[in-house]
């Protein structure tokens, strides 16, 4: 199966102001989502010929992604790829010991198409996005 980089995701505490400085380097900001599942805002950038960078805010009773904010601060923490078949490559990186964050669900950031997440310690987190 083909992994095609989607975007890179930043964690942030303001996509507000994490998007202005984004602004001064050439990015368009999206609107923004509210993931209510993810507990999370989200608002894609976008730049001619450039890879998508989301930006992603927890709500405040996220306490794993508060957690990661006030340990790391505004950081980029996962790539994501997309792929022809998320429940397919599932199943696939669970066999390989790649460590689900949670099974796939539908997320309003992509029209509803199926995210997962995963992590490896030799790369760290990864989102998988249907085609």
């Amino acid at each position: 199966m083909e992994y095609i980089i989607d975007h890179i995701g930043y964690l942030t505490g303001s996509i507000a102001d994490t998007s202005k400085d984004f602004e001064t380097l050439g990015y368009v900001a999206d609107n923004v989502i509210y993931d209510n599942t993810q507990r999370t805002k989200i608002c894609f950038l976008r730049k001619a010929e450039e890879v998508t960078i989301e930006l992603v805010e927890p709500y405040e009773d996220n306490k794993t992604m508060q957690k990661m904010l006030t340990k790391r601060g505004v950081t980029p923490y996962h790539i994501c790829y997309e792929v022809d078949d998320v429940e397919q490559e599932y199943v696939r990186l669970i066999a390989l010991d790649w460590t689900a964050l949670f099974k796939p669900v539908a997320a309003p950031a992509f029209s509803n198409r199926k995210i997962c997440y995963f992590w490896k310690s030799n790369i760290g987190f990864i989102e998988l996005v249907n085609k």
